[in-house]
């Protein structure tokens, strides 16, 4: 810096002796001259240099050193789009002479990024790669979008869910025409046919059913049932890891099982016992001499006394048609219909004991017969209110109703 100012100087004292011997004309070129060298002065002693400002699509865009470095930018452009058909999409540009700081030129690399970003026909786009192989192109934004939709359309809502492509799928950024760009529809349609694989950590409630636990008692009659303990479900919390492909489940591991509600089992409590008749009255049953009303091996009970429902008899199943025995000498005192009972007979015996036989298909004996023991007196049946061909069959003893199964073996 110090010889440019000497070097200054010594030029100016030579155009002032100069002046002296010169004519008005040429005292004007001199004085120019001197301007000139005083603006050079300027310039080196402020770092500026007179540059060009790139008016391009109607604004200030970059400033270059020269045209040449503008020139050096669009072939720039053009090896960054890849297409020598960029240079017909790129307006033409306006050179303004002014003088700058050196430090404001820009660049080629950001002359060549700013030509780009003023440039609609040219945009930075993303490539889509699937096992290396270009499936699209297009605007990085918008492919993102699809891709995402695409990766998070199997994920379950509420569970932690991770997804990936099952093809190696990647991306790669870059300028490219938007003539080469694939619509929304096309980007689409490509990333649909990609598989995803979807790895869920899932967390269900599940019920548990609770279990019926069966205690016989001989404290009660066959055909008692009651429930002394309600059974209620329980709740188990199942975490398992769950592979699906496009939505499809592949495989499920548990990896824990928790407790949340545990299950109480129901209790049921069914009688064991044919009768409930004390020894005592086993014996004064037994003592009265009854045969079975039924033929030997035709036969089948389907109801005790009692059995929970304050059953009055004995349900006695056998095919319709089945004899009807009187189970010991008496007389007849009732034999025709007999509301829910159907067709029905009542024989009296010795004492006042009585005996009844219902739902009857056909009575063979009329009131006022006396009939002896093993006497047919009427046939299997269904009628009044009955399910099913079967001998109703009660034992009454002073207007009591007693139970039957030990008068006819049944104990």
């Amino acid at each position: 810096m110090g010889d440019v100012i000497s070097l200054i100087i010594d030029s100016i004292k030579s155009a002032a002796s100069t002046i002296k011997n010169s004519s008005s004309r040429a005292k004007r070129g001199i004085f120019a001259g001197i301007a000139v060298i005083a603006i050079v002065a300027s310039l080196s002693f402020t770092g500026a240099r007179i540059a060009y400002k790139v008016n391009y699509s109607g604004h200030t865009i970059a400033t270059v050193s020269s045209k040449k470095q503008f020139n050096d930018a669009l072939q720039l452009v053009v090896d960054m789009v890849g297409d020598k058909d960029a240079l017909n999409v790129v307006d033409k540009p306006i050179f303004n002479t002014a003088v700058v700081l050196g430090n404001d030129i820009n660049d080629t690399q950001e002359v060549a990024d700013a030509i780009i970003n003023n440039t609609d026909a040219i945009v930075e786009a993303t490539v889509l790669y699937v096992d290396g192989k270009e499936i699209a192109r297009a605007e990085s934004e918008m492919l993102s979008g699809v891709v995402n939709h695409r990766l998070n359309s199997f994920n379950v809502e509420g569970q932690e869910c991770t997804s990936h492509f099952a093809q190696n799928v990647t991306t790669e950024q870059g300028y490219f025409m938007v003539s080469e760009l694939d619509n929304v529809l096309e980007v689409q349609t490509v990333v649909s046919s990609l598989s995803v694989v979807t790895e869920m950590r899932q967390v269900t409630d599940v019920m548990v059913p609770y279990k019926s636990t069966v205690q016989k008692t001989n404290e009660q009659i066959v055909g008692y049932s009651a429930v002394t303990v309600t059974g209620v479900s329980g709740v188990n919390r199942v975490t398992q890891d769950v592979v699906m492909v496009n939505g499809e489940v592949q495989s499920c591991v548990d990896v824990n099982t928790e407790v949340v509600v545990a299950p109480v089992n129901e209790v049921v409590v069914k009688g064991t016992a044919k009768t409930l008749a004390s020894a005592k009255q086993k014996q004064a049953a037994h003592a009265a001499g009854f045969i079975f009303p039924l033929p030997a091996g035709s036969w089948k009970v389907s109801s005790y006394y009692g059995d929970g429902r304050n059953h009055k008899g004995v349900d006695i199943c056998a095919k319709s048609g089945t004899s009807i025995y009187a189970v010991a000498d008496g007389k007849v005192v009732y034999s025709g219909w007999k509301g829910n009972y159907g067709n029905c007979v009542i024989i009296e015996h010795e004492d006042g004991m009585r005996t009844l036989y219902a739902h009857a298909r056909q009575l063979c004996c009329s009131v006022g017969d006396t009939v002896s023991q093993g006497e047919v007196i009427a046939l299997v049946g269904t009628t009044g209110q009955s399910t099913g061909n079967h001998l109703h069959f009660e034992v009454i003893v002073g207007g009591r109703n007693m139970d039957p199964s030990p008068y006819i073996g049944l104990d």
